[in-house]
């Protein structure tokens, strides 16, 4: 004689099929609201910060890392060492700006080309000909600049007058 224990004991695969249906039609009520924001944020998040031309920044500066020469940076350019771009999360993507090493008072031109998720308080990540035109070195590792915003992404520039 055969027993089997499933024909004496409820069904527990009708209360687990409901619960992951609940579960389901949770996830997707809140996933379009939340996928909603998140395409915005994955092209710039920084758009929504406007910038003037003459706008000031100030705060620490570093050097990009070597490792990142040849990577796809948050414009969709290459990162080169030898180019005069830097990283912010800061400012929006395409700012052209003037960065002054505060110790030196040497400076030089860049244009925000990527995102900076890794540089928690410090302000811009310059490549490392822009970094050594103002002074600064993998040595010291960062440097107290000023930020002056030249240009903004929509084309707006300072005025020469």
């Amino acid at each position: 004689m055969r027993f089997d224990l499933c024909m004496n004991t409820p069904q527990p695969h009708s209360s687990l099929f409901a619960i992951l249906l609940a579960i389901f039609t949770i996830l997707l009520t809140i996933a379009p609201c939340s996928l909603a924001g998140s395409t915005h944020s994955a092209t710039n998040s920084s758009k929504k910060r406007h910038v003037q031309p003459g706008q000031t920044l100030k705060g620490k500066a570093t050097y990009y890392p070597s490792k990142l020469n040849g990577h796809t940076t948050a414009n969709g350019d290459t990162f080169h060492q030898t180019d005069h771009t830097a990283a912010s999360n800061k400012l929006p993507l395409g700012t052209d700006v003037k960065v002054t090493n505060l110790k030196t008072g040497k400076s030089t031109a860049v244009t925000v080309t990527d995102r900076g998720p890794k540089l928690g308080t410090r302000k811009i990540d310059l490549s490392k000909k822009a970094a050594n035109e103002i002074g600064l070195t993998r040595k010291e590792g960062t440097t107290p600049v000023k930020i002056q915003v030249t240009g903004t992404p929509d084309g707006r520039e300072v005025s020469s007058e």
